[in-house]
């Protein structure tokens, strides 16, 4: 760019000095100055095609480095649009595959928060079911107890009447006389009006008939 600069400015000044040259040989009328005005015109136009031809080339050859490094560039800039693609590419597989790893490890969460709860559930009904059959026999076990306790308290009622008949009877045989009769394994007592009787198994008087 400096070198068209230069030459630019050769060529302005070769065609001042044409003008100048035109100038002074309309001025002048005499023939040697011709010869030396055509000459300078002449030597003017061999610097003007020179300095063109100069700038062309020089414009030529920074044209054809502008085209290399704007073609640099293109390339370049394929060059990274083509790793752009690729990149985005890999990261999209790898956020794919990213996804379905947390999809799996989710599905797998899920499946074993069910089986969790799955297993609580039956934890609960066999609990449950331990529990009513443990009431079960506890309520076997109290009803037995209970009536193990009723036939008690029935015998000591029994056992206390039997006892109390039997000391009303012996209170009883305690004014009657004692024989020496036995009836049925029985000791036979006489009563104050010569009847006879004996105690029986529930402590009453059972009188021997009269023969």
């Amino acid at each position: 760019m400096n070198t068209l600069n230069y030459f630019k400015k050769w060529a302005a000044l070769a065609a001042l000095v044409s003008m100048f040259g035109i100038a002074t040989s309309s001025a002048q009328e005499t023939p040697p100055h011709h010869k030396a005005v055509k000459k300078a015109e002449k030597t003017v136009k061999d610097n003007t095609t020179l300095t063109k031809e100069t700038a062309k080339q020089s414009a030529r050859k920074e044209s054809t480095a502008a085209n290399t490094e704007a073609n640099k560039a293109v390339k370049s800039a394929e060059k990274a649009k083509s790793d752009a693609t690729k990149t985005k590419e890999l990261t999209k597989q790898s956020a794919k595959k990213e996804s379905t790893a947390a999809k799996t490890e989710a599905n797998k969460a899920v499946k074993s928060a069910e089986k969790a709860k799955s297993d609580a559930a039956k934890t609960k009904e066999l609990t449950k079911q331990t529990v009513k059959k443990e009431n079960e026999i506890s309520k076997v076990e109290a009803d037995k107890a209970l009536k193990a306790s009723d036939k008690a308290k029935s015998n000591t009622s029994v056992s206390t009447v039997k006892m109390k008949n039997s000391a009303s009877a012996a209170k009883k045989s305690a004014t009657d006389k004692l024989s020496s009769e036995k009836y049925n394994g029985h000791a036979v007592y006489i009563g104050p009006e010569g009847g006879k009787y004996y105690i029986n198994s529930n402590g009453n008087k059972t009188y021997i008939p009269r023969n």
